[in-house]
């Protein structure tokens, strides 16, 4: 709620601090009294247009401060939440116009640009009857109220077709992804199974490389190995070779040692020798036999070498490194092939996500027209009894694109009186139309809305009788869910409100000053008896005001 208006030096308001209270307060006073310069100064503490004609005479700036209290909506929480503004205890909006100059606009005492005053302004404060200060003229608001009009069944109707929209957009993101990245995922896979079939075909194996280059060296020097190896087994192995003699030897020794015991140990190692000599020739002559000299092995070793050398160059300089590019390479083809065979599964998933979308936004539409027609028939009533016997209120909707919200948007529409065509609220013409439509509404909607504070200027205007008791009345009852200010000349109209302030003129110093004044109950019968009568109070008017404010105040 907005708990204090500061204003000082705004036009002819030199300094004026004023209290609000919740429910309804009307602002009263003489033609002329300034009661809309307090309007205007609202208009501009959230955003409106400024200029030096704002600025009282002989002075250089004019400053209009606004203190509100919480609780504060969900979307102004958000709005300081974001912009590093929050404090828990109050709300304080101020604008200070320099003359020549830009002028200030603070938040909590920080300094911000007018557009943020203004998109924060407007969630706190309605000023009926200027259209950029009234939400409810926002067609995407009207979608808005209509759902929470509709209840717990249009709001889970609605939650529902979110969540099946949220849905399809991400089928839609699943196949779109799909599509856009096929020709690369088919790139990647020809290039892998290229890469595979290299591999594959020339099927290495750990270790095989080395294996080979040691055979490829022992073909190249086979003969050579075998004239040596031939060599060696005829000087161990040949009548005189080195066996036969270490077995002369060894006779001769085994003889001597029969003589001298002392020769055994020598003939124990002799003997050893000559059993090592003879092994050794013949191994030698079995590696000599195992010699390949077949110069087309040698080829096919080498030629395999040239196999194998090509891909540890290509690929990552080892065997081992091969081995590793060729089992990746078949996971991540296994898996790319996988993604490709999902293609239908994304397609699939597709079509039911519409189909749930479809059935969703349909209930919602449905539900949304008993809604619409019951709100129309609620509005078009309060209208009725306000001097437009001939209106009625509907809500169109109208066909929109798939959204989060359905296939639809709300429209409010009026037809004012007979013979007219039906058009939107927010192209209603006439201010005082305007004003008592957007009252009927309120009076249905309130408790929907959550802007706290309603501003109306002279709603009434041209109004008597029943209609103006009955436009008393709803905006008293507005002002049980919202902060109502309502400026009127109407005796009945200050009679429905909880509060009253009156706004008076006088001289001061040769400056005309504008003042407001908080009644108390014995001051609020002397002005609305003044309102009835003018400035000749009598005994009847008197009366008359106390009737009045007991029939709208019954404990008055």
């Amino acid at each position: 709620m907005l708990y204090e208006l500061y204003v000082e030096n705004f036009a002819l308001i030199r300094r004026m601090r004023l209290s609000l209270e919740h429910g309804m307060t009307a602002l009263t006073g003489e033609t002329g009294a300034g009661k809309s310069l307090i309007i205007d100064a609202v208009s501009l503490l959230i955003g409106g247009r400024g200029n030096d004609g704002f600025i009282r005479n002989g002075q250089d700036r004019c400053l209009i401060e606004g203190v509100f209290l919480p609780p504060f909506s969900a979307g102004v929480e958000l709005f300081l939440e974001q912009n590093g503004l929050m404090d828990e205890e109050s709300l304080i909006l101020s604008r200070e116009l320099i003359r020549g100059g830009r002028g200030l606009a603070r938040i909590n005492g920080r300094v911000a640009p007018v557009s943020r005053l203004r998109e924060l302004g407007r969630m706190l404060i309605n000023i009926h009857g200027q259209h950029e200060h009234t939400l409810l003229l926002e067609e995407e608001r009207q979608l808005y109220l209509l759902d929470n009009f509709g209840g717990d069944e249009l709001e889970a109707a609605a939650a529902k077709t979110a969540s099946a929209y949220t849905e399809l957009q991400q089928a839609k993101q699943k196949l779109a992804d799909y599509e856009e990245n096929q020709a690369q995922r088919a790139e990647s896979m020809e290039q892998l199974a290229y890469l595979m079939e290299e591999i594959g075909a020339v099927e290495p194996e750990l270790g095989e490389d080395e294996c080979l280059e040691a055979e490829s060296h022992l073909l190249a020097h086979a003969e050579r190995l075998y004239q040596l190896s031939s060599s060696v087994y005829e000087q161990l192995r040949s009548s005189k070779g080195v066996v036969e003699q270490l077995d002369s030897a060894y006779g001769d020794l085994r003889k001597a040692a029969e003589l001298d015991p002392a020769l055994s140990e020598l003939h124990a190692r002799l003997q050893s020798l000559y059993y090592e000599a003879d092994d050794i020739a013949a191994e030698i002559v079995s590696y000599r036999d195992r010699i390949s000299m077949d110069p087309y092995r040698l080829d096919q070793v080498e030629s395999r070498i040239v196999q194998l050398n090509r891909l540890k160059k290509k690929y990552g300089g080892s065997l081992s490194a091969v081995l590793e590019e060729y089992r990746q390479s078949q996971e991540e083809y296994t898996r790319l092939e996988e993604i490709s065979i999902s293609g239908e599964a994304f397609q699939k998933e597709l079509q039911q996500a519409e189909k749930k979308y479809a059935e969703t936004a349909l209930l919602l539409s449905q539900t949304r027209q008993a809604a619409a027609e019951a709100l129309g028939t609620a509005i078009t009533q309060e209208l009725r009894s306000m001097v437009m016997p001939n209106a009625v209120f509907s809500v169109e909707l109208e066909r929109h694109a798939p959204s989060r919200q359905g296939n639809e948007r709300a429209v409010f529409v009026i037809q004012p009186n007979v013979g007219e065509s039906p058009q939107p609220v927010s192209k209603i013409a006439s201010g005082g139309e305007l004003s008592r439509i957007l009252l009927g509404m309120k009076a249905v909607l309130a408790q929907l809305d959550a802007v706290p504070v309603l501003i109306f200027d002279e709603i009434d205007t041209g109004m008597s009788g029943r209609a103006l008791v009955a436009v008393a009345e709803r905006l008293a009852k507005v002002g049980k869910f919202a902060q109502t200010l309502a400026v009127s000349h109407a005796a009945v109209m200050a009679a429905a409100a909880d509060n009253q302030i009156m706004i008076e003129k006088h001289e001061e110093e040769g400056r005309t000053i504008i003042e407001a004044h908080p009644l108390d109950a014995g001051q609020r019968v002397e002005e609305i008896a003044r309102m009835i009568a003018g400035d000749i109070v009598t005994e009847a008017s008197h009366q008359q005001a106390l009737d009045l404010l007991n029939q709208m105040h019954p404990q008055f």
